[in-house]
């Protein structure tokens, strides 16, 4: 990876908002953990460079932190970017080392069991719960000479899924769904596959238009699975207007 986000990205400092984001959606593709395999050397890496892609489209995905950016850039174009913390960890005075760790949006949202893996030379476990995304592991910190060994943070930063995103604030899974004109008329049912593959059929009001989000009665209880407060699947909606798009449904 380069020295900015943008070396990061691969796109030039004069890249526009779209090409910008395909950079960022190609890469998050190409480095997804699903396709590291087996070897955990390799894991490691695609999980460093996914944090690093991820951490330079927080910046230059968004117009304000851009400008902001851009404005650091100029001042000192030979200042290397701050990255996203890499999973070897940040130890710091205390013996406390905080971590990212990414995760597919699936398991942010569902849970797995337990993940493994390697932060500063040791291996260690984290039971993951639906909906939480901050972790405190105790003694797996770095030991300080007078003072008991410090404590492991771990971050897990979702990874992206397209045409879906998680609310924070409510618990739910917004869903982008591109319909046909017809459907979006008269209304029906179309196949919803969910993140975690399987798929269901929803039903559509009549009437909807772009811009329009819904609350289809079988994506009840499907969002976040939150012990506190579970969430729901929300459909937001694009009227096609060709037949033919890719995710036209109806």
């Amino acid at each position: 990876m380069g020295d900015t986000h943008y070396d990061t990205l691969g796109v030039a400092r004069n890249a526009a908002p779209e090409m910008i984001k395909k950079a960022y959606v190609a890469l998050v593709k190409e480095f997804h953990p699903d396709h590291a395999g087996s070897s955990e050397e390799k894991q490691q890496e695609y999980n460093e460079r996914l944090l690093e892609i991820m951490a330079a489209y927080d910046v230059l995905g968004n117009a304000d932190r851009k400008a902001a950016y851009d404005a650091d850039l100029a001042g000192a174009p030979s200042a290397p970017s701050p990255r996203g913390k890499k999973m070897s960890g940040m130890p710091t005075k205390s013996g406390d080392i905080e971590t990212d760790y990414p995760v597919s949006m699936s398991i942010a949202a569902y849970g797995k069991g337990r993940i493994p893996m390697n932060v500063a030379g040791e291996k260690v476990v984290i039971k993951v719960y639906p909906g939480v995304r901050r972790y405190r592991i105790e003694n797996k910190g770095v030991p300080v000479e007078g003072k008991p060994r410090g404590d492991l943070y771990v971050n897990l930063k979702v990874i992206p899924e397209e045409n879906w995103e998680i609310d924070d604030t409510t618990n739910n899974l917004i869903c982008h769904l591109q319909i046909s004109p017809k459907v979006a008329e008269n209304g029906g049912t179309l196949p919803l596959t969910l993140l975690f593959k399987k798929t269901i059929k929803i039903t559509v009001p009549a009437g909807v238009k772009t811009g329009d989000r819904f609350a289809p009665p079988e994506g009840k209880g499907l969002g976040i699975l939150s012990p506190k407060k579970k969430g729901n699947i929300i459909i937001d909606v694009e009227v096609a207007k060709k037949k033919g798009l890719f995710g036209l449904f109806g």
